[in-house]
């Protein structure tokens, strides 16, 4: 089930791209290397902040590699920064 969700998706976004002519390799290549960077910030930030002591940390799965996928390196600082309001609430 979920292999038909993602060859409708990739059929959807090809079609897309032809209609509004821009290059989808392109863009998936961009969104291939934010994905890359946002795991590697995660994985550094997280080491980081266990060895400071504190509690909180940001897992790597869907959602938070989707936000680093479309917002890139701003969008895994917020994810840190909504995990610490939520740690404090």
């Amino acid at each position: 089930m979920n292999v038909m969700y993602i060859v409708v998706f990739l059929l959807i976004f090809f079609i897309l791209s032809k209609i509004f002519s821009f290059n989808p390799y392109n863009l998936l290549a961009n969104m291939l290397v934010r994905v890359l960077s946002g795991i590697i910030f995660i994985s550094i930030c997280n080491y980081l902040i266990f060895m400071s002591g504190k509690n909180f940390h940001v897992n790597i799965n869907e959602t938070s590699l989707l936000v680093s996928a479309f917002l890139g390196i701003s969008g895994v600082c917020f994810l840190y920064v909504f995990q610490w309001i939520l740690t404090i609430m």
